[in-house]
């Protein structure tokens, strides 16, 4: 089958794009996927790792809650944050869980061991290298610009705990772009 044309449905504010949505016009569907996946993507594969064979599934996942909670969406939140919401959410599930269940010791898991000198590192390879529930703080916090009660709600933990997780991200990057010097 041919793509269809969005038909000036890419012109239209996001409101108006539900709107019409809601009301049966699938070319409004695909305004909003078309506008919105690829933030989306990105922040699913930096929260993830771009190895992770479960980017595109999340991804997925989140449009599906979005459109089966798109009539309780009520405009007080960008529809971006709103998605990104779900899609942090649907992320989460595929981090590992702790081994006792409580989410508590998560800042007690140790960082991936460094691979060779002579590995260059950028700062996505950096990212990559956080354990997941640092990994997503930073992606959520420095990448995406979401403020710690934001993280503290899409990720279900304390602001504190987000504050302090940040931190303990900040240092690990800090030694993983060193090259393992310590800057202490």
């Amino acid at each position: 089958m041919p793509p269809t044309s969005l038909n000036g449905h890419a012109d239209l504010t996001d409101a108006a794009l539900i709107t019409r949505f809601l009301g049966g016009d699938e070319l409004a569907f695909r305004a909003l996927h078309a506008r919105h996946t690829p933030r989306l993507r990105m922040v699913v594969i930096r929260l993830l790792g771009s190895g992770h064979a479960d980017v595109d599934d999340v991804v997925q996942e989140t449009w599906l809650a979005g459109c089966r909670g798109l009539h309780g969406f009520n405009g007080s939140a960008q529809f971006s944050s709103w998605l990104t919401t779900i899609g942090v959410r649907a992320a989460a599930t595929r981090f590992k869980a702790p081994s006792n269940g409580h989410t508590d010791c998560l800042d007690n898991v140790p960082a991936p061991a460094a691979p060779a000198a002579a590995t260059v590192i950028d700062l996505e390879r950096a990212i990559a290298r956080l354990p997941d529930h640092q990994r997503a703080v930073v992606v959520l916090h420095d990448v995406e610009g979401f403020t710690h009660d934001e993280i503290a709600t899409q990720l279900g933990v304390a602001q504190g705990t987000s504050k302090a997780t940040l931190s303990r991200a900040r240092q690990a990057l800090r030694r993983y772009l060193n090259d393992g010097a310590s800057d202490d």
